[in-house]
């Protein structure tokens, strides 16, 4: 009479020969099939610690991975036709974004210092244009969102409220070359109301306006401009005390 027996436990020899096939450690020179280079640091199959990948288009990144992602801090740069590289961006890094601080080169000339968030400008920073204008401020979205200075080639500047790129809510105009401080409201990039004052240096601007303006005759002016209904609708802006300090003094 047969007995029954259990059939020894095994494993296939396709699912042993992919264990063994996974990368991890140190590898050299891995290429993908678009015959993009990674030479680095692997764990269970994806890159994992630091490392360097060239893709076929030039694009060449060096720094921190995680799961097979850009992850921690790097930089990305561009292969020229001379064989050297631009840089385009260096800093910190999430999941294949740039995300923390960071600083960014663009084809045209502009560059951006400061926060990021999903690569997308979210925060505190710097820009600069290749208008020769210059921004200090926050964003959101990639665009201009709360309170910052716009400085103009032509020395004029705005400091006050932004969103979605244009100026809107309280903000002070330094006509630079004239010599007059505009102070006010503005909404969708256009000043709606506003008191014009001659700034302490205007005889030493480019082109002064011949006489000064003559001080405003109306009695509390400041109690009118407090109770309109206009004025205390306008939004101020996220701003803390140093950064406000830092812009008052310049």
């Amino acid at each position: 009479m047969p007995f029954y027996h259990k059939p020894r436990e095994f494993t296939p020899l396709l699912i042993a020969a992919e264990k063994k096939a996974k990368k991890n450690g140190l590898h050299h020179a891995i290429f993908t099939s678009r015959f993009d280079k990674y030479i680095g640091d692997w764990k269970d199959d994806l890159k994992e610690g630091k490392g360097r990948f060239l893709t076929i288009k030039g694009k060449l990144y060096e720094g921190d991975w995680y799961k097979g992602r850009r992850h921690g801090y790097g930089v990305l740069s561009q292969l020229q036709p001379n064989g050297t590289y631009s840089l385009m961006y260096r800093g910190d890094w999430v999941r294949g974004k740039p995300e923390g601080i960071g600083w960014a080169y663009f084809e045209n000339g502009e560059r951006y210092m400061g926060f990021w968030k999903a690569g997308l400008l979210q925060g505190y920073g710097n820009y600069w244009y290749a208008d020769n204008t210059f921004y200090c401020g926050y964003f959101s979205n990639d665009m201009r969102d709360g309170f910052g200075l716009l400085m103009y080639a032509n020395g004029n500047r705005y400091e006050g409220h932004w969103e979605k790129n244009l100026k809107s809510g309280l903000g002070r105009y330094y006509h630079m070359r004239t010599g007059q401080l505009q102070e006010g409201c503005w909404a969708n990039d256009v000043c709606i109301m506003s008191k014009m004052t001659d700034i302490i240096i205007r005889q030493a601007c480019e082109h002064p306006t011949p006489y000064p303006i003559p001080p405003h005759q109306l009695k509390f002016s400041r109690k009118i401009l407090e109770q309109s209904e206009l004025w205390l609708k306008q939004k101020k802006g996220e701003i803390d005390k140093n950064l406000k300090a830092c812009i008052d003094q310049v």
